[in-house]
This record gives structure tokens, sequence and C-alpha cells, in this order.
């Protein structure tokens, strides 16, 4: 298989010969051909300000991949004797992260698999060394559903050249879907006026969308409370929320703000997202772990769910790989 996992502005992805393989240096809103395939790289951002890195559903903990619920049996599980799956990818996402350098690493929640003190501190003694005060990170639904309080912080607001993050708490205790309450909206509105550059809002679960999401099987946040969190950030010019939880990449634009979701980290494709920050505008690139171990796992878990799990999960290219304008 052969296939392109990811553009940015100066640089393409592909996965080819079982292996991710990295072009850079090129040229921005440019064709090329690379290993038989044919991409444009995306619009020209101007000079870079700074670089974001977000992760999401992390899932330290986690011993079986596949379930759909407690009634069924797990597709896939680490082979006897072998490293636990989520901190073989989690290894390799921060390895790859840790390679661009960037000014803050996010993480968006699901940070454990059952909720527990021991999950979250081998989630730390990954996450911690390699970014340190670089770090922000947030709590999502399997953090918050046992009941257990950590990451669990309303609003945090992230500031580097260019960019303004407010990050949200979405998860409540004991509920696996999510929440924004007034106080939080309150808060995005005053982080808003008073940023002098573009903002973006982050959290675990993602905003119901009227007349895509079915409100009867939707787990994301509120629709009410989407809908009261979306006029805010329309009415404050927010360029995008971006979120998790549904371990698939998808952008859908409403209103004039993209709603943005990224893959997970724990299976395929293996995701991590980017924003580089450009004086004209945001690159959204949404790469994939690039170390032999994690690709094989990687590739174990796209045939999940009789096949279909590899394209829900990846989505399209142009879900994935964007500019977001600034001006």
């Amino acid at each position: 298989m052969t296939e392109i996992s990811a553009i940015g502005h100066k640089e393409l992805e592909v996965f080819a010969h079982g292996q991710v393989i990295r072009y850079g240096d090129l040229e921005s809103d440019t064709v090329y051909e690379r290993d038989g395939l044919t991409v444009r790289t995306l619009p020209d951002i101007g000079a870079v300000l700074s670089r974001v890195t977000t992760v999401n559903d992390v899932h330290f903990g986690e011993i079986e991949c596949g379930k759909v619920d407690g009634s069924t049996p797990a597709q896939f599980t680490a082979g006897p004797g072998e490293e636990p799956y989520p901190e073989v990818m989690n290894r390799a996402v921060i390895a790859d992260m840790f390679a661009r350098q960037p000014d803050r690493v996010i993480v968006r929640g699901d940070l454990t698999s059952f909720g527990t003190s021991a999950e979250y501190e081998t989630f730390l003694s990954f996450y911690e060394p390699a970014f340190g005060e670089r770090l922000v990170h947030v709590r999502g639904n399997h953090d918050s559903y046992p009941g257990e309080r950590f990451a669990a912080w309303p609003v945090q607001i992230i500031d580097v050249a260019g960019l303004r993050i407010v990050l949200l708490d979405t998860s409540r205790d004991h509920f696996a879907s999510g929440f924004v309450d007034d106080d939080q909206v309150a808060a995005v509105r005053d982080a808003t006026s008073l940023s002098t550059t573009p903002v973006m809002v982050m959290g675990h679960h993602p905003l119901f969308v009227p007349g895509e999401d079915d409100p009867r099987r939707f787990d994301g946040v509120e629709p009410s409370q989407s809908r009261h969190l979306l006029e805010a950030m329309r009415d404050s010019g927010v360029a995008a929320y971006s979120a998790g939880h549904t371990h698939r990449s998808r952008r859908r634009d409403v209103e004039g703000v993209a709603i943005i979701e990224v893959a997970c980290v724990k299976d395929f494709p293996g995701a991590w997202g980017e924003l580089v920050v450009g004086e004209r505008g945001i690159a959204h690139v949404v790469h994939r772990a690039s170390d032999p171990a994690a690709v094989a796992w990687a590739e174990k878990t796209r045939g999940m769910f009789d096949g279909w799990y590899g394209d829900y999960a990846a989505g399209e290219l142009s879900d994935r790989c964007f500019v977001l304008p600034t001006n």
C-alpha cells in the first residue's frame, strides 16, 4: 500500500513499503510526485512564528484494543512478553514531536484507560521528561468517568507567537459524554477579546454539528452547550475548535469556525497533530507515528471492525491537512 499520509506547506509524508517517508525542503503550493503519487503542498503561510504539537486518546494502561463495549471481545492485544502497545505508540509520537522542537505540546484527554492515578503517573513519566514546561494537558472521559480527580482544570490559556489557544476541560466525573458550562464559554469570550493574535479553542470532546450529527447517538459536548460555545466562538472570531475522543480525523466548517477532530495515538494511524503558525496562516497537519514498531501496530489495527476502521480513523487528506487563515 502506498498513500499520502500528510502534507504541509514545505513537506509531505508518504506511507510506502511499510514505512513512513518524509520529504522536506519543498516549495509551498507546488505539485510534487513522490513514490508514484502526485500531491500539492499546502499554501504559503509566510514566516513561521511558532509550532504547537497535539495528541489525544493516548490511553496509558489499555490492554485490549477494538472493544466497542464491555460485552464484545477484544480484537487485538499485546502478545506475551511484548511491551504494552500504548507505551509503544506514545514513545513513537513523543520522539516524532520532540524532533520538531515545538513551543508547546498539548495533550487533549484520555490520558489513561481506566482513570487510575497510577496510569496518570505513567502518562507523566513519558511526557514530562521529554517536554517539561512545554507540556499542557487536560483530562478526557476515560480519566473522569471513574471519579478520580486529576488534570481537571476548567480553562487553560496557552500563548505562543502568533496564536492563543484556550484549552477546556469538557469532561465531568462519571460521564462519558462532554459538557461545557457558562463560565467556560465566558472565559472563551474574555480570552478572545483580550488577545492580539488569532485564537483556537480545544477540548477532549467534539462539538455537535446540527444537521450532521445524530443527537441520539452523539456523545461529544451536549448539543445545546455545543451551540452556546459555537455562538461565542463565531461572535468572537475564533478560528477553530479542535478535539479528539472519536478516534478519527475530520473537519467540518460551521458558521466560519473550523470544527476539527484528530485521530488517536494508541492505534491506527498513531496520529499526532501539528500547528505551524505563520504570518499569513496556520498549517494544520496530522502526521502518523514513524517508528517501525509503531507502524507495525498501527497497520495491524487498521483492519479493526471488519476492515472499516482504517478509512474511518484516517478520514480524507483534506480532513487532516489544511491552512487556517489568520486574517
